[in-house]
């Protein structure tokens, strides 16, 4: 786990997370949200609506993008305070993803980050952007 502290933190730094999404995940995912949309539940449902397979809900990639602040960027300081994601292609689970956030501002009178964050498969294909807020509260 990272631990930058506010000061720590300029436009431009970047840090990645690699995180492993399997059919199990969604099929959990799906028990805790309640959405049990058959297009996340059902193999054979979601490639009757033109898709290889389930999807994996757009919540639980931003799950993994809720880590990647708690964890990364700014890591054990971070409060993850908003996010606006964008959903640019399906995520067809198992299928490992790599997101990558880079902080774009810093307000020290305000105690947040922003960053900027991109989720991509092993093929390099953008899966979703993101920009989120994160409140840095420094010990």
């Amino acid at each position: 786990m990272k631990e930058y502290r506010l000061e720590e933190l300029s436009i431009g730094l970047t840090e990645s997370l690699k995180s492993l999404v399997t059919v199990e995940d969604v099929e959990r995912f799906a028990e805790i949200s309640g959405d049990v949309s058959p297009v996340h539940v059902s193999d054979e449902f979601a490639r009757s609506k033109g898709f290889t397979g389930r999807i994996a809900h757009g919540l639980l990639i931003g799950a993994r993008i809720s880590s990647l602040v708690g964890n990364q960027l700014p890591g054990k300081y971070g409060i993850l305070q908003n996010f606006d994601l964008e959903f640019r292609a399906p995520l067809i689970p198992p299928e490992e993803i790599t997101i990558t956030g880079e902080i774009i501002n810093v307000s020290t009178g305000t105690g947040q980050a922003t960053l900027k964050i991109q989720v991509r498969n092993t093929q390099g294909k953008l899966l979703a952007n993101c920009q989120a807020k994160t409140i840095v509260r420094n010990p």
